[in-house]
């Protein structure tokens, strides 16, 4: 009997619960598509650096396991508060609180398992989609394999017994303690709210604004600039003080919002502000809390957004910086450069290649200028010549460079052109008693790390000291080049280069070697985990706040529906009743909003102090910021339109 009432009901809970049943079927999809991702060996063996998207997911799915098991908590309770009147009459009639508190379980248990059944043929289809993303990331012939197998089936459906296990726990804890009469009365009971006045919640806003603003102050002041370096402690206790303010605010906010309309009889009484104000306060009045909890994930979902195009905009940068050219060495041995080359054609077609030097500059009109500044490493400027820059620059497609007798150009990286352009660099005595003009502080890629100097100074080729400080080879395959190629130039490293440590050979190479084809594996690498993760994370924040927001307005759409038929009948029109309804919903959708843009537009603009040095632009966050935010708007939409629709057809019926 129990079993048939409990079907009977699961299937009661998939008609009034859609939204709520889809959200969880997808959040269920993306952790058994990630697990199949981690879990696979084609995937793992892109790169070498793969291994740790392996381990961040066990730590972002702890975080997604507390986030939908709170999704599945609040609405279960949710459910359980609507069909409290109906519990409270099955205590009245005889049957047995452990029997009705059965009856509830195998519901959920039924819902959630149909959800999990339902995320395995949708979740392999995501990790198929996902593999086409890293297919195109990493420029692949071939669709990278997706396997299902026993381990990543295993962890999901771990995750789906913990999430349900720790959610019926509460459940039978809440119904232990309730009695029939609480059960009765339950639906009516709604956030424990203390009456305040006007003047206590003007000055509890301004109180907790002021925390919000200064916990984003010291969150700006750890990312001050490329010298200094954050303090994890202050960044976590700016965070904790950022929370504290959003749900300070979010209590407040909406008694001092309700006063400002009722007092102004010009908004008060035009059109229906008046009726959609009351229907809104009633609202977020019952469950400030619950608003303050979304506003915080709605945070964490742009921030999350944010972080992710900033990172995504670093890795192209450092290709660009670190291997503008396919491969780069610096020739400890110039006996060896023939070597380098008969290694580089049995692999490779060599497109172009070119010997250079770099010279030493007696005179340090560079280092003396910056106070030898401990942040610039070196204690010698090195000099390029402009026969040399301008080669350099045709391998890379670009255009050469023209000096007159009495100019010089400085080329450097992007934190070292920073500390020049505040020293004021002007002139530059050549070893003839010449003074040169500086033409252009420049930020041109060529492998800094290789050369082991962060700025270098370019001159007509007759100012040029002959002293040569380091040999590079310079090469361009018509091939591109691929991360194993790195090691194996690596391993035809003099020996002088190499010693022992700890019992281990170690061979000091990685400042003397660059391939292309390992920086692009390794940055992409890490493009994938971040973008990847950010973007998990994103969404079933999303996902979690607009289902809870779609249950709230629908379920309270059918307590409603009687408020718009006595409209409709003192001549209120079917048009201005929907519009009524779009307005009501644009404001319960957008309050949660406008915390989270504040908060995520000045983190990102603070981070940006410290990414700005690895971006191509100083600006370039706003548009990441835009993009992140454009992309919220699209998947936070299609809840706001759903609960519209389904609004529409409970005020219909």
């Amino acid at each position: 009997m129990l079993n048939k009432l409990a079907l009977r009901n699961a299937k009661r809970s998939i008609k009034d619960y859609m939204i709520y049943l889809i959200t969880v079927t997808l959040s269920f999809s993306f952790i058994f598509a990630f697990n199949l991702i981690s879990f696979s060996k084609d995937v793992l063996n892109l790169s070498s650096m793969m291994v740790n998207f392996k381990y961040s997911m066990y730590f972002v799915n702890g975080l997604i396991i507390f986030v939908i098991c709170f999704l599945i908590n609040y609405t279960t309770k949710f459910i359980f508060k609507k069909r409290s009147k109906e519990f409270g009459t099955y205590l009245i009639l005889g049957i047995k609180k452990k029997q009705i508190t059965s009856l509830f379980t195998r519901e959920n248990i039924i819902l959630g398992s149909c959800s999990f059944v339902l995320s395995i043929p949708l979740g392999y289809l995501f990790s198929m989609i996902m593999s086409y993303i890293m297919m195109t990331i990493f420029e692949l012939p071939k669709l990278i394999k997706i396997n299902i197998t026993i381990r990543a089936l295993g962890l999901t459906f771990l995750y789906f017994l913990l999430i349900y296990f720790i959610v019926l726990l509460l459940l039978r804890k809440r119904f232990k303690k309730l009695k029939i009469h609480d059960l009765l009365y339950l639906e009516r009971k709604n956030e424990k709210r203390r009456k305040q006045s006007i003047v206590t919640s003007c000055l509890f806003l301004c109180f907790f604004l002021a925390i919000g603003f200064y916990a984003l102050f010291v969150f700006d002041k750890q990312f001050a600039g490329i010298n200094v370096e954050p303090s994890m402690v202050k960044i976590f206790q700016s965070i904790l003080m950022i929370i504290i303010s959003i749900y300070g605010t979010t209590l407040t906010i909406p008694n001092i919002l309700i006063y400002l309309v009722l007092k102004s009889k010009k908004i008060k009484y035009h059109q229906d502000n008046l009726f959609v104000v009351r229907l809104f306060s009633s609202k977020i009045k019952t469950m400030s809390f619950t608003l303050g909890t979304l506003t915080v994930l709605i945070t964490l979902t742009l921030v999350a957004l944010n972080i992710s195009s900033l990172f995504k905009g670093m890795f192209e940068y450092q290709i660009k910086q670190n291997a503008p050219y396919d491969i780069s060495i610096n020739v400890i041995n110039t006996e060896n450069v023939a070597k380098y080359l008969a290694k580089i054609e049995e692999d490779y077609t060599i497109k172009d290649q070119y010997i250079h030097h770099s010279y030493q500059d007696s005179q340090n009109n560079i280092r003396k200028k910056l106070e030898n500044d401990v942040y610039l490493w070196h204690q010698q400027d090195i000099v390029i010549k402009l026969s040399d820059y301008n080669k350099l620059m045709a391998l890379k497609n670009e255009k050469p460079l023209e000096l007159r007798d009495d100019e010089y150009l400085i080329n450097c990286s992007k934190e070292a052109c920073e500390k020049i352009k505040e020293s004021n660099m002007t002139s530059f005595e050549t070893k003839k008693g010449t003074f040169l003009t500086l033409k252009e502080i420049t930020n041109q890629g060529f492998d800094y790390n290789i050369t082991g100097f962060s700025y270098f100074a370019v001159l007509k080729d007759e100012y040029v000291e002959e002293i040569i400080i380091d040999t590079f080879l310079t090469v361009n395959t018509l091939e591109k080049t691929k991360e194993q190629f790195a090691e194996t130039l690596a391993s035809m490293e003099d020996s002088e280069n190499c010693r022992l440590e700890d019992n281990y050979y170690i061979c000091y190479t990685s400042s003397k070697i660059a391939v292309k084809g390992k920086e692009e594996a390794n940055n992409k690498s890490f493009m994938t985990i971040t973008s990847f993760i950010c973007f998990y994370i994103a969404f079933i924040f999303t996902a979690v706040v607009g289902t809870i927001l779609a249950i709230l307005a629908l379920s309270e759409s059918c307590e409603y529906k009687y408020r718009y038929t006595v409209l409709k009948r003192l001549g209120y029109k079917e048009s201005d009743c929907y519009k009524s309804i779009r307005k009501q919903l644009l404001l319960f959708f957008l309050f949660p909003l406008i915390i989270p843009c504040l908060v995520s537009f000045t983190t990102i603009h603070s981070m940006n102090k410290l990414f700005q040095i690895v971006l191509t632009s100083n600006n370039e966050y706003f548009h990441y910021f835009l993009a992140s935010f454009l992309l919220f708007l699209a998947i936070y939409s299609l809840y706001l339109i759903t609960t519209y629709f389904g609004y529409k057809k409970n005020i219909e019926e």
